[in-house]
């Protein structure tokens, strides 16, 4: 960074959000002038499909303080968030969504915050204006993205966050392809707080997130940062032959004492020692795999197309 650098960035993802930027821009550049800080935002445009670019490159036109990166195509909100990070000057680096889901006006709450010291802020939505399912999917993955990160946060998918310089930074040293950003900012450690913002209902088009894909995330979360599932395979077949030697044990008491040995329950209990002393190998190949797995992952994040700046 440079003496002219602003002191806080903004980066908004944006794919087909046309209906709500105007109202977006007026919102959040009232909001930021009203700081009395320097500020950018940088508008990433995640391969839209409507005339949501167009619309950004004139708020640049516009707004000098607006830049615009457009990717080569749909790569996913995380990747587009990445792409703005590489290219955000600011101090203080914040993220929020398109959609207007999140007040605009709770961006001083966060920057707060991080002029206070803190290495990462996240909002905290309350009284959320979404579905009771899709509100106890997200209870679900932020219970279980609690536990692999250690971040006691109440809501880790809240899409208005802040970090420090330093730790977009390093965020951008990762190699990995498949990222999840409480995760990412798990593994700096530094302060991290979370304040309370409000939340509405969509007022335009649907939700880029539906149920599938936040299954689908939790999933990629579960099977790139940790290796859980080929632990559990292991630990299968650890069961499985404890459960066999158990059987086995119990149909040589009968044999010693009684005399009597039962073959369906002699086959049984070999079955199940067999079967898991093979899990359990089986599992010890699957965990130097996984590691494997999760160091090779080396293919580009994102490839940006064009940018405005």
């Amino acid at each position: 960074m440079n003496s002219d650098s602003p002191l806080l960035s903004l980066v908004i993802p944006v794919f087909n959000e046309s209906a709500s930027l105007e109202e977006l821009y007026s919102r959040t550049t009232a909001v930021l002038d009203n700081l009395g800080s320097s500020w950018e935002v940088i508008t990433v445009d995640d391969g839209s499909q409507d005339n949501s670019l167009r619309l950004m490159r004139d708020l640049r036109e516009k707004d000098k303080r607006w830049r615009v990166i457009q990717l080569s195509r749909n790569f996913g909100q995380t990747a587009a968030l990445y792409a703005g990070f590489s290219q955000a000057q600011g101090q203080y680096i914040l993220m929020m969504d398109a959609d207007l889901q999140v007040y605009p006006e709770d961006i001083p709450l966060l920057y707060e915050k991080l002029v206070d010291g803190c290495d990462m802020v996240s909002g905290w939505r309350i009284n959320r204006k979404d579905s009771f399912f899709r509100k106890g999917v997200s209870f679900l993955l932020n219970r279980y993205t609690e536990r692999v990160t250690g971040f006691k946060f109440h809501d880790h998918g809240c899409s208005l966050k802040g970090f420090s310089r330093t730790m977009v930074d390093h965020m951008l040293e990762f190699s990995h392809r498949c990222r999840y950003l409480p995760v990412d900012a798990a593994m700096l450690g530094g302060r991290a707080e979370e304040v309370k913002v409000r939340h509405a209902e969509r007022k335009h088009g649907s939700s880029k997130y539906s149920i599938l894909k936040l299954l689908r995330t939790g999933f990629d979360m579960l099977t790139s940062v940790t290796i859980i599932p080929l632990q559990m395979v292991g630990i299968l077949g650890g069961l499985c032959a404890v459960a066999g030697f158990l059987m086995g044990m119990r149909v040589l008491y009968f044999r010693l004492v009684y005399g009597n040995i039962q073959q369906l329950e002699s086959i049984i209990a070999a079955f199940f020692f067999l079967s898991g002393m093979q899990l359990m190998v089986t599992g010890l190949m699957c965990e130097y795999v996984g590691r494997i797995y999760i160091e090779t992952q080396r293919k580009p994040l994102y490839i940006v197309q064009k940018e405005w700046d």
